[in-house]
């Protein structure tokens, strides 16, 4: 049975790449619409109607970008394929894959239907060059069409599975505001970053490493690591917060950068305490423990394996020679217990264990 897809989960990149290690199935992730995703990437998102002009649409309303009321957006991509049909006779439930794959295509619309459109401008910001916003750079899954007050969206309901046109049970308003507020969380944080204390900074950024908005969490992370030194009071703080233990990988990967060499010894310090977890949980944890709790992506011990590898990676990073006997350690005991050393993925920690003692021994 094929796994449904949620392409709403907050999760770090790194968590991602290490989840697609160990289930093969999220290999075969293709478009979906993603409503936050393609509003902090677009330049432009648009309310449209379509016009006699094939390929072109006319502004209905600006909710993000430049253009004005009345202007043209040239998107041919988005011209419907000769014979296509309209919403109305697309399969309704969820899931359904039409006739010769009816509900992949882009669908026909009279003149005067209305989309909403998430656009990049195209090279050297030309407008008539206009990219899709999503993350696949696919236009399809950069659209919102409307039929009879209906919003639908291109979504890959079961992965492995086709990206079809499915209703969306949201209303044209709540999506508004939704864009709205991420323009706003994105322009605040534009503001932050160029604060030039970087503590002030630092502290500033701390306010959105919570945010429900992703794309500005990932920001708010990968600009805390660029304030150096400054940022360690706070970046510890939020170590040592229990509010911030869903991010504890990636503050550990700030933390690295931010510190460098200055805080080889807190690293190992830290590695040590999750030798110290891992040598007393791991005889009690079963085979294929990853998987439990598999729709929670904060579950305790994956991201206890995150911040451990992560530690692992900052020691490379640093190069705190003492920390050899720790990786030593950490390594040999992974590699004893079939739970942790599991060849679905959970052994690259021996690897990565492995490459710091090398490295160490090096220098």
């Amino acid at each position: 049975m094929g796994m449904t897809l949620s392409v709403s989960l907050r999760v770090s990149l790194s968590a991602i790449l290490l989840a697609g290690f160990l289930h093969p199935t999220l290999a075969a992730i293709g478009p979906s619409f993603s409503l936050d995703y393609c509003s902090w990437h677009a330049t432009d998102v648009v309310l449209v109607e379509v016009t006699p002009k094939p390929g072109v649409f006319g502004v209905v309303e600006s909710w993000k970008g430049d253009l004005e009321r009345g202007s043209p957006v040239a998107v041919p991509e988005l011209q419907p394929l000769t014979g296509a049909m309209e919403i109305s006779f697309y399969p309704k439930r969820l899931g359904e894959i039409g006739p010769s794959g009816l509900n992949e295509q882009i669908p026909a619309q009279p003149v005067g239907s209305q989309m909403v459109l998430f656009l990049r401008k195209g090279a050297d910001g030309l407008r008539e060059q206009w990219r899709p916003a999503d993350l696949f750079n696919e236009i399809k899954t950069s659209v919102i069409w409307i039929d009879s007050g209906h919003l639908y969206r291109f979504q890959q309901v079961i992965n492995p599975g086709p990206t079809i046109l499915v209703p969306w049970e949201l209303s044209l308003d709540k999506m508004k505001d939704r864009v709205t507020e991420i323009g706003r969380i994105q322009l605040e944080l534009v503001k932050v970053i160029v604060i030039e204390d970087a503590a002030a900074r630092a502290e500033g950024l701390k306010a959105y490493v919570r945010t429900d908005v992703f794309e500005a969490q990932r920001l708010a992370l990968s600009e805390l690591g660029k304030c150096g030194p400054k940022a360690l009071t706070t970046l510890r703080q939020m170590l040592a917060d229990p509010v911030f233990a869903d991010e504890g990988a990636e503050l550990v990967k700030a933390f690295a950068e931010a510190g460098g060499e200055s805080v080889g010894e807190e690293l190992n310090r830290r590695l040590q305490d999750q030798l110290k977890f891992w040598q007393a949980a791991a005889p009690t944890l079963s085979e294929g423990w990853w998987n439990q709790d598999i729709n929670n992506p904060h579950a305790p011990l994956r991201e206890r394996y995150m911040q451990t590898w992560e530690l692992v990676l900052a020691l490379e990073h640093v190069h705190y020679r003492p920390a050899l006997i720790t990786a030593e350690q950490l390594g040999n005991l992974w590699r004893s217990l079939p739970q942790l050393n599991d060849p679905s993925g959970l052994n690259r920690m021996v690897t990565e264990c492995d490459n710091l003692v090398d490295q160490l021994r090096a220098n």
